[in-house]
């Protein structure tokens, strides 16, 4: 016997309750999400200056004056240029042999650059080569002085930015000058310390006491005063405590620091130098000046020379407050 069961349906009409329809966002893959966001932070312009300009990447034609390695292949180099003055890079493959950069960040090197701004350090993308003194390389106490230069421009060089373009061609005219043995390097290193100086606002006082600013000549002077910053008479000169503190100029390196506030005494040809040498630093900057004719001092003179460039010298390490070291490679020798 079949039961047949008869299963009853109630129609009912149906009530939507579901809440209203609101837009919704898609969600996305968060590993594309992170990828967008990458993509997005490189390729974003990069923010504007004060002035409203966009400064992603600028040009510089600068001359090499130092560095240091990082990482492995890598390189950060101090460069002097005409237009920014004093700049810091990261010269990438410097150190490897065969790419663009290598030979480029070499000391003393003269290079066109491109230069790309980044978050700590700004990135060399392009060099060309322009100079390289490579005779002055085969000169070693003219090499000494050269990298002299480069030493003294890494101290000072962030104090120039608004003379950089005169001081940058004063650099450059400078260095050829070495290389083409134009005068003695001792010379030519004391005329360049003259316009540092000058440069700084800080040129020593040659032609008047710099204590009681009575008119200097050969035969009233008598100290140097390193932290005053000029010469002083012989009255200002007995006065004060110099006693014991004359050095000799053939061994002008062998004084010692307590006689930087009682003076250090300079002989009339010293004191003549100085005057020669501050008179045409400003020359430096013209191209007359790789031509023009100096003195040649003889071999009895030699001894002033280098005590005058000496001199000036410590004067620029006491500005500095650090001890310039460039030029004791040629105590070896």
């Amino acid at each position: 016997m079949s039961v047949f069961y008869t299963e009853c349906i109630w129609f009912q009409p149906k009530i939507d309750l579901s809440p209203p329809l609101v837009p919704t966002l898609r969600r996305r893959d968060p590993a594309k999400l992170s990828l967008d966001r990458s993509v997005r932070s490189v390729s974003a312009p990069p923010l504007p200056y004060a002035n409203g300009n966009s400064m992603a990447t600028y040009s510089l034609t600068a001359i090499i004056v130092g560095g240091f390695p990082i990482g492995e292949s890598d390189k950060v180099v101090s460069m002097f240029s005409s237009e920014r003055g004093l700049v810091r890079a990261v010269a990438k493959g410097a150190k490897k042999p065969g790419t663009k950069m290598s030979g480029k960040a070499e000391a003393l090197c003269v290079n066109k650059m491109l230069v790309a701004k980044g978050r700590s350090l700004d990135i060399i993308t392009q060099a060309e080569s322009v100079c390289t003194f490579r005779n002055l390389r085969a000169d070693l106490v003219r090499l000494t002085h050269a990298l002299y230069y480069a030493e003294l421009t890494q101290a000072f060089g962030e104090g120039l930015e608004e003379e950089s373009e005169l001081f940058y061609q004063v650099l450059f005219n400078s260095l050829h000058m070495q290389e083409a043995a134009v005068a003695d390097a001792r010379l030519l290193s004391l005329e360049f310390e003259m316009f540092l100086l000058r440069q700084l606002g800080v040129s020593p006082e040659l032609q008047v006491c710099i204590k009681c600013r009575r008119p200097l000549t050969e035969y009233n002077i008598t100290v140097f005063f390193s932290e005053l910053g000029g010469i002083g008479c012989d009255k200002c000169g007995r006065s004060s405590s110099t006693s014991g503190a004359r050095v000799a100029e053939r061994n002008f390196d062998a004084y010692d620091a307590e006689y930087e506030e009682r003076g250090i005494f300079v002989t009339p040809l010293v004191w003549k130098m100085l005057v020669n040498a501050d008179a045409t630093c400003d020359e430096l900057a013209l191209p007359e000046s790789l031509t023009r004719r100096r003195p040649a001092y003889t071999e009895a003179q030699s001894p002033a020379l280098d005590a005058a460039h000496r001199l000036m010298q410590r004067n620029l390490e006491s500005r500095a407050g650090k001890k310039m070291r460039t030029l004791d490679l040629l105590k070896q020798y």
